[in-house]
Formats: structure tokens, sequence, C-alpha cells
């Protein structure tokens, strides 16, 4: 009686494969499933982080469009201990530019009655006034409406008057209240750019892992941990940054000694803490979860590559040095393309973000090169990660070249943007935009290095090595089913439980191996490679016996 193994070529259909692949093993499952979780529950948080920052900012860019506040100038606080000095500056506030910088306010000022407050007895008749403009009643005061008040011997604005408590209560905030409000608006502006920044990362999370497992890509996993890291540290500054802020926000516009003297984000702070908590707790339950899972899962993935794909012992000792380092170098540089591609165009999308709706866009003297440089690298990005991944898969050493030479050209580009005033104010003046620049650059030089080690490792086996994983992997094939004795040891079968056959880097010519079918799946026009062919073998046990016989 004999018993038929079916051929590894036959494999069940997509949908069920995938779903075994997301159900191998416990550790995968809760993986798949917490990814979904958490990215609904952090995007969630994000999003209504995001709606506070939106409604604020709103009220507050409402003031400042009533005000007719020029666009054409950027806030600057310096802080030395306690005293706070805010600056109003034409140009990017750095190097020698603080000719063009004005003081607009500075702890000890005193507050004098002419030119900082409209008088409130002022004629009607002697007032032009502007529609009114009706805000978020949860941001601002209740009931707020705004109305401008016009100087009528020049026509300009030269205060706004601000009725809350639907009617009840009403405060004038002069011009230089209303120019001091520069420097909350900007950081509103940029807080919402984070949230949207955060909401995307969630999705990318989700996608990245829900890959990770599909395709048993240790990359793509590391890559998850990583970035669960990054987000955890950067939940944990945003609570300390949230109350720095609101000690700013109060000694330059809350305090009595202000030319403001008023709340005008009454329940921001508030609401943002109260949501920046629980947004720090979901993150800390990531990163640990993740990074438990994903410990366990990289070394299933790990130890059933290597036992699908690895030689027998005896090959395995000649090898070992340089074809598993050569592996291993290649599954870092795969992590770093993954890492890379999010945190650049997050970077690039920032900061270009602030060339066309901030006031950089008013102070900024080269758009035309900036907007050129940053659709260069989102063109060709894409392109640049496929390079990196199919060329060291295959060993092609032109495309790996071009890869090469694409990651310099992002290193020098951006590198180069530093010497832009308004580049380098961004990145000094904005925290998420610097943090994330900065590990875009990271990961870049990580790539480029890593893949340079690979370059280097060409000729190793390491091509050959990850096509027999993927045509394994793609036939579900069980390792466990088969042994990988060494010849020389002269085990027989009948002392193991598995079916001897030979692995994916040994001589296929060996007894008990009645049919061998050339892989079809594998054109070596692909590449310049000069390796053995694959060979998927069909074979039958005779029940009892103490090797395999061929019929």
């Amino acid at each position: 009686m004999t018993e038929t193994l079916s051929p590894i070529g036959d494999v069940p259909n997509p949908f069920a494969r995938k779903l075994a692949r997301i159900t191998l093993t416990p550790h995968t499952l809760a993986f798949f499933l917490l990814s979904i979780i958490h990215c609904i529950a952090q995007g969630l948080t994000a999003a209504f982080l995001y709606s506070e920052d939106a409604g604020t900012s709103a009220f507050v860019n409402s003031i400042l469009h009533i005000a007719e506040v020029p666009r054409n100038e950027v806030a600057r606080l310096f802080r030395d201990g306690d005293n706070l000095t805010l600056k109003l500056c034409t140009a990017a506030p750095i190097g020698d530019v603080y000719k063009d910088c004005t003081t607009i306010w500075e702890t000890g000022m005193t507050v004098n009655g002419t030119g900082m407050f409209v008088p409130r007895t002022v004629a009607l008749e002697d007032l032009v006034f502007q529609a009114a403009h009706t805000s978020f009643v949860r941001r601002a005061p209740e009931g707020t409406s705004l109305t401008a008040i016009r100087d009528p011997s020049t026509g300009k604005v030269s205060a706004v008057e601000m009725v809350y408590n639907n009617g009840g209560n009403s405060v004038v905030l002069s011009e230089q209240c209303a120019r001091m409000l520069e420097y909350p608006g900007r950081i509103l502006d940029n807080s919402q750019r984070e949230d949207l920044a955060l909401i995307g990362s969630q999705f990318w999370l989700l996608g990245i892992s829900t890959f990770g497992i599909l395709w048993n890509s240790i990359p793509h996993i590391w890559a998850v941990v990583f970035a669960r890291v990054m987000q955890t540290a950067w939940a944990t500054y945003t609570i300390w940054r949230t109350t720095d802020v609101k000690l700013r926000y109060y000694k330059l516009i809350v305090d009595g000694a202000t030319p403001c003297h008023f709340d005008y984000m009454p329940s921001y702070f508030g609401t943002r803490l109260a949501l920046q908590i629980p947004e720090l707790i979901l993150n800390v339950t990531a990163l640990l979860s993740t990074s438990f899972l994903a410990w366990h899962i990289v070394k299933g993935y790990s130890s059933s590559t290597i036992r699908r794909v690895g030689p027998p012992p005896r090959v395995m000792r000649l090898y070992k040095a340089n074809l598993i380092n050569i592996w291993q170098f290649f599954l870092i540089d795969s992590m770093f393309l993954q890492l890379s591609l999010f945190f650049t165009v997050t970077a690039i999308s920032l900061w270009i973000d602030q060339l066309r709706n901030s006031e950089i866009s008013v102070l900024a003297k080269r758009s035309p090169l900036y907007y050129a440089l940053f659709i260069f690298t989102a063109a060709t990005i894409i392109p640049w990660m496929a390079m990196g991944w199919f060329s060291v898969r295959k060993e092609m050493k032109l495309l790996i070249g071009a890869f090469l030479f694409l990651n310099v050209c992002y290193i020098v580009g951006w590198g180069v943007m530093f010497y832009a005033q308004v580049y380098l104010w961004t990145f000094i003046e904005w925290p998420f935009f610097a943090c994330t620049t900065i590990v875009s650059f990271i990961v870049l030089i990580g790539a480029l290095v890593f893949g340079i080690i690979c370059w280097t490792g060409f000729g190793q086996g390491l091509a050959h090595y990850l096509h027999v994983e993927a045509v394994l992997t793609d036939s579900d094939f069980d390792a466990d089913v088969f042994t990988n004795e060494d010849t020389e040891k002269g085990s027989s079968t009948a002392s193991s439980p598995g079916i001897r056959c030979p692995s994916a880097l040994g001589d296929p010519g060996m007894e008990g191996i009645p049919t061998i079918k050339k892989d079809g799946n594998w054109n070596f026009a692909d590449a310049d490679l000069d390796k053995p062919r694959i060979y998927m073998v069909d074979f039958l046990e005779s029940k009892g016996s103490t090797s395999s016989q061929p019929n």
C-alpha cells in the first residue's frame, strides 16, 4: 500500500492561502487583529485631536483675518527663564536678519493706554464696523461673534470687537493683541498638520502589518515595531509640549499685564490633554503588544525560512558566515526601505504644505527650486524602493547602482535644503517636522549603507536563496514534513518520522526520488545569475518500509 503526497505545486485558492497565513499561529492572528483595533482607536483619537485643533485654529485665524494682520511676518518667541520676548519678523528669524524683526511684546513691558486698546466709549458714528463672523461655539467663548473696528481717518482696522455669551459680554482686541495671536495661531496650524500625518501613519501601519503577515515579511514586521517606538516617544513628548504651550499662551495672552489679558481658547488645552492621555496609553499598549508578538512571529518566520531553504548541516557550515549574514543585511535594508517611504514622504509633504499654506510662502525666495525637488522626490521614491527590493533579491548590479545613485540624490538634495533659511527656520521652529526629517535622513542613510553591504555580497547565493524561499512559500510548503539530514552522519530514514528530501540548496540527484520537475516559475533571463535550477519533487512512500523507494 502506498501513500501519495501532493506535489508542492498544488496550492489552495489565494483567499484560503491568505487566511491560512493570518491564522498560521495565535501570534500572527493576534498581531493582525490588534493592528486593526489600534488603527481604528488611534485613528479616531487623532481625528478628534484634529477636530479640536482645526476648530480653535479657525477661530484664531478669523481674528487675524478680520484684524487684517499682514501675512508677510512670522512670530518668534525668545525665552530667558521666565522672561518672554515675542518678535515679528518679515524674514526667517535666523542668522543676520534680526534687523527685520520688531519686538511686539516682552515680559515687564508697561501697557500704556495709547494705541494698545480701542476706547470702549468711542461714538458709534465715528466707527466703521465690518460684518460679524460667528465662530465654532465649542472652541471659542460661548456665542461668539467678531466685528472689525476701523479708524475713520485712515480706513484701516484698528481693533476687533468680540461679543460672547450670546451678546452678554464683549471685549476689544487692539491691533497689538491681534498681531500677538499670530504666535498661537501658527502653533495651531502646525498641530493640524501633525494630526493629519498621525492619522495617515495609522493606515500605513495597518497596511505594512497586513503585508508582513500575508507575505511572511520580516522587514515589514520590524518596521512596524520601529514606527511604534517613534509614535510612543512622540505621544509622550506631546503631553509635555501641550502643558508648555499652555504656559507660554497664558503668559503672552491671558495674563493681566499683557495687551490681550483675555482667554480666547478657554477649553482648548483641557480638551487636548484629555485626548492626548488616552492616546499615549494606546501607543504604549500598541508598542508592548506589537513588540511581544513581533518577536515570536519573526522567530517563527526565521526558523521556517531556514528549514525550507537552508542547506543541510554540512553545507550550512560552509555558507553560514556569508549567505546567512547577507540575508540578514538584506532584511535590515528592506526594513529601512519601508520606513523611508513613509518618513520621507511625510517630511517633504509637511514642508510643501508650509510652502503653500503658511507665511513661509511669502518669505520664500526660491520656491520653484523647492517645488522641483519635492516633485522629483515624490515621483521617484516608489520606483526607488522597488529598485532596492528587486536589485538585491535578484543581484542586479545596474539596478542597484541606480538605486544607490537616487539614494545619494535624496540625501544630498534635502541636505542642501538646510542652506535655505525658510527651511532651516521651519526645522528649528516646528518639533514634529524636525523629528520627521531627522528620522527620514536616518532611514535613508541606513538604506544606503546596507544597500552597499548587500551589493558587496552579490555572487554568494542570496538571489537563489530568496527565490527558493519565495517559491516554497507560495507553494505552501511545510518544512516539518521533510528533514535535511547530513548524509555524512549516515542516519537512516527509519529513525526519523520525516521523509528524506533534498535541500533547496543541495544536490537534487538523491536516491528515493522518482520524479524530478524543473520549476517553470524562474526565468534566468531576468537576471545575470549562474545559479543551480530549482526542482519540484513528487514522490511516493511505501508504508512500513525503512526508506523511500522509487515506483
